[in-house]
């Protein structure tokens, strides 16, 4: 969820909440529970096209806790986010839906107290490029501001095979 600023050029300033996990390939792995990570969204939206236009930034990951391990696991991920979304009237707001996409700027791994491990110096182990559908609704509180519920699914898978698809040739 967010809030919004409009201004009057057709720019509008957003900010708020997002709870993000990341889904796995192997979903059901006894004694490995997964669960949301909070993060911060911000950025801007023109919206004097027909579509809403959006850069901002967005915090991403999830937290692990493995039966046995005393601390829990957090990846971190930050991404620039680009979107464009049509929006619809829907009652006094706004539902929309579109695409964004995310180019990742930073992604760690913390396990309880230890220090973060970058996890982009490590070759080929996030994919620089994230893409997906964003689905919400925007509910306005007066002419220059409202507050927004969103969803996004992720369509890219987020990391990348740690080198094992290189030529070693």
């Amino acid at each position: 969820s967010s809030c919004i600023f409009a201004g009057e050029m057709g720019l509008s300033a957003y900010g708020g909440l997002g709870l993000t996990n990341i889904a796995w390939e192997a979903d059901a792995v006894d004694g490995v529970t997964r669960g949301m990570k909070p993060g911060l969204n911000i950025g801007v939206q023109y919206n004097k096209l027909p579509v809403l236009v959006g850069v901002g930034m967005s915090m991403r990951g999830n937290v692990v806790s493995i039966d046995g391990l005393d601390d829990k696991i957090t990846l971190s991920m930050n991404y620039l986010d680009i979107s464009v979304l049509y929006p619809y009237a829907v009652g006094p707001g706004n539902a929309f839906a579109g695409l964004d996409i995310g180019i990742n700027l930073s992604a760690s791994v913390k396990t309880g107290d230890a220090d973060a491990v970058d996890m982009k110096e490590v070759d080929d182990v996030i994919n620089a490029l994230d893409y997906g559908l964003l689905l919400g609704y925007t509910y306005p509180i007066n002419e220059t501001m409202g507050v927004s519920v969103g969803y996004y699914l992720g369509l890219a898978d987020w990391s990348g095979d740690g080198g094992a698809s290189d030529d070693i040739s």
